[in-house]
């Protein structure tokens, strides 16, 4: 009997500390979500007393969040890097000072009003406000219909620049509610709007699109100048008449020389 009871104290023992041993993974697990972090511990942020519009010479290091959608997840780099990983690099060299990437939140697929609604969720808010620069894409899906997994283009012959111009009055506001929610999570971080590119540039039907891709980036500028502390990064020149040579093999994502050259301005804005 006393065999018997041990076995059985010990048996217990035995599954309680399994039990809480798999907690402690599970929270763990989602700790990325609930509660973003840099490498093992994120230091806190001092809270700014005003907008510096960029002006981060007096601290110490930097905090950057990104959000968005594809282009924002670096989908098309086969190196994986994409412009968020770039941009935190080139700005740490350059600043000589840590730079460091609190979580990128990007999303494929994702469109602005979905952007819009994942803003609320507690992770999201966290790691907007810690940011001292929040770096963003969104819009390209809501204009060009790419399908939700994997960002691969929609088959047929629904796209065409008529159809682009009649989602814009349904679109804009969208941009606006996201800019206007972002502002809300940090009055204070720099924000970093990536214009979007006519990615079919190369199919003359597909050409005057670039004129709606304009109307969109303009949109957007007259958000960042409203926002006083914003600013759109343009990318059209830089794939326009080197589509082949900057896209990836899906025809809408950037490789990752197309990658290296957003970055490269992303990094020149915040200088």
């Amino acid at each position: 009997m006393n065999s018997s009871s041990w076995l059985w104290r010990i048996l217990g023992w035995t599954a309680l500390i399994c039990l809480l041993v798999l907690l402690t993974g599970f929270g763990w697990a989602l700790k990325d979500t609930w509660f973003p972090n840099v490498g093992q511990t994120l230091p806190e942020k001092s809270a700014p007393e005003t907008a510096t519009g960029g002006d981060w010479s007096g601290k110490k290091e930097l905090f950057v969040t990104s959000i968005g959608d594809s282009l924002t997840k670096g989908t098309g780099d086969a190196t994986g890097e994409g412009y968020v990983t770039r941009v935190v690099d080139s700005l740490a060299k350059q600043m000589d000072k840590p730079v460091h990437l609190v979580n990128n939140l990007a999303v494929n697929g994702l469109k602005a009003h979905e952007l819009a609604t994942e803003l609320g969720q507690v992770g999201y808010r966290n790691a907007i406000g810690k940011a001292d620069i929040v770096l963003m894409t969104i819009g390209g899906n809501d204009l060009f219909q790419i399908a939700q997994d994997g960002g691969s283009l929609i088959e047929g012959g629904d796209l065409s620049p008529e159809l682009l111009l009649e989602q814009l009055p349904e679109t804009e506001p969208r941009l606006e509610t996201v800019f206007r929610k972002v502002r809300e999570l940090n009055p204070t971080a720099r924000i970093i709007y990536v214009g979007l590119y006519n990615a079919f540039y190369d199919l003359p039907e597909m050409r005057p699109a670039s004129e709606v891709v304009a109307k969109w980036n303009d949109f957007a500028y007259g958000l960042a100048k409203a926002d006083g502390n914003a600013t759109v990064v343009p990318t059209y020149d830089l794939f326009e008449f080197s589509i082949n040579r900057y896209l990836s093999s899906d025809h809408f994502h950037p490789n990752a020389d197309g990658y290296a050259r957003i970055s490269d301005r992303i990094v020149q804005a915040l200088q």
